[in-house]
């Protein structure tokens, strides 16, 4: 998924919230059993330490004696930290133990006092240095009035390898949840949003001119946004379409007068013809530039304007060849990738075959012809370069044969306006044109274009 894409979005925060959810869910889930399981323990304890109580008693002689069955194995096997003992508060010496103890002694610490009920809980050390957790309770026994302590313990290990034990299942469990849980979301997001992919497709289509409209079935979401789309495109053409028609009246509206005027200097005075054609002439340049330049914004703005390079480059060059047989014309063309201008084809061959025109106009044997598609940042660009083997120009020249109307060599056939109209075209399509130095020794004229 690629950066700043909306289906890379929408992962990303499916998969966070996959991975706090897991992570709270397997704390909180851990937590109540810990307590639980702490809990449960604390009342083992006391429940054998009641047991306890109720099955030991003094003899006749107030001596301890007996061997209490709290059914658990582990009050017989030694050291496991499974212990109880039972002595009397007065003579501390008599006492009895669990075999787990072997006649050790369970140390209460310091500063732990009973409560209300008599009892007590507490922690400590054994001797194998196992962390104990043990509850003491005092009690009469007998018909005297001896005080006897009752303790049992049990290893705390045993019950951090419990929690422990569940922790790692927990964290298994949630852990593969949670990876499935991200599988599930990237492919959710994927189909999910594979028609807004579609529909990017088919507007590139359309940015390329391969389509003039969005054609499908698309989610009710979505279908809002094609109908819209749709729409546009139309409103656009139509604009495009009334703009050519206007352009087309206007022409034609303003041929008349000025070719009215032009053959009624013929009857003026020779100082007012000469005036009146000159002026007239100049009327029909600037508007043919203007309505020139309305006809190229009004297609440009067009989404769907799209013109093959290399059959338009191959068909104006064969027409100017056969009228200028005696010169070469080559064209280079990209290995491995299509030159496509972004504009009208009627334009375009407008400015090859004025930039072609000139180039045959001069050269001596060889025309080149060279299109690329430089790699740079930004909107794709396409640049021709017209180059012959002719005299050339030097910089001056070069900048004033861009001027409207202005002729380098009078001895040639022309109106001055073809390098002007190239540059005029190339400008309403953001691009540019240039004069230099010729690789081929002549002219050469390189044409930036945009490309799709």
């Amino acid at each position: 998924m690629k950066a700043g894409t909306l289906s890379r979005r929408l992962f990303l925060l499916n998969s966070l919230w996959a991975l706090v959810a897991v992570a709270l869910i397997a704390f909180v889930l851990t937590e109540a059993y810990q307590r639980n399981a702490e809990r449960r323990f604390s009342d083992l304890l006391t429940a054998n330490l009641y047991i306890l109580m109720g099955t030991v008693e003094p003899g006749k002689d107030g001596i301890l004696s007996g061997q209490p069955d709290l059914r658990d194995a582990r009050y017989q096997r030694f050291g496991s930290g499974w212990y109880w003992t039972v002595n009397s508060v007065q003579k501390p010496e008599n006492r009895i133990t669990s075999a787990s103890l072997a006649g050790g002694f369970i140390n209460v610490p310091s500063g732990i006092s009973l409560d209300e009920n008599y009892l007590r809980l507490f922690s400590y050390s054994d001797d194998k240095g196992q962390s104990i957790s043990a509850v003491e309770g005092q009690t009469y026994l007998g018909s005297g009035l001896d005080l006897y302590s009752f303790k049992v313990t049990g290893n705390k290990a045993e019950l951090a390898e419990e929690i422990a034990t569940f922790r790692q299942t927990v964290i298994a469990l949630l852990g593969l949840f949670g990876l499935g849980f991200v599988a599930a979301s990237y492919l959710i997001v994927r189909i999910g949003l594979k028609p807004i992919s579609g529909a990017t497709a088919l507007l590139a289509d359309i940015r390329e001119g391969r389509a003039e409209r969005l054609e499908g079935v698309f989610p009710q979401e979505i279908q809002p946004l094609i109908d819209e789309t749709n729409a546009l495109i139309e409103s656009n053409r139509s604009v495009v379409e009334r703009a050519r028609t206007q352009v087309g009246n206007l022409a034609h509206s303003l041929k008349t007068p000025l070719a009215v005027l032009k053959n009624e200097a013929g009857a003026a005075p020779p100082a007012l013809a000469r005036i009146m054609r000159e002026q007239t002439s100049m009327m029909q340049q600037q508007v043919q530039n203007y309505l020139d330049r309305a006809r190229i914004a009004a297609r440009h703005g067009t989404v769907t304007s799209r013109t093959e390079v290399a059959p338009v480059l191959e068909r104006i060059v064969r027409v100017i060849g056969k009228l200028n047989p005696h010169v070469e014309m080559k064209i280079d063309l990209p290995r491995g990738r299509n030159a496509v201008f972004a504009g009208e084809q009627q334009d375009f061959e407008e400015i090859m075959g004025n930039l072609l025109e000139n180039a045959a106009r001069f050269a001596q044997r060889r025309i080149r012809v060279s299109v690329s598609l430089p790699s740079q940042d930004g909107p794709a660009r396409l640049q021709v370069l017209v180059e012959d083997d002719g005299p050339g120009m030097t910089a001056e020249e070069c900048e004033l044969a861009m001027k409207r109307g202005t002729r380098i060599d009078e001895s040639s056939p022309g109106s001055g306006l073809g390098l002007a109209i190239v540059r005029d075209i190339a400008s309403e399509y953001q691009g540019s044109i240039s004069l230099g130095k010729s690789g081929l020794g002549g002219l050469g004229a390189t044409l930036v274009l945009p490309a799709r």
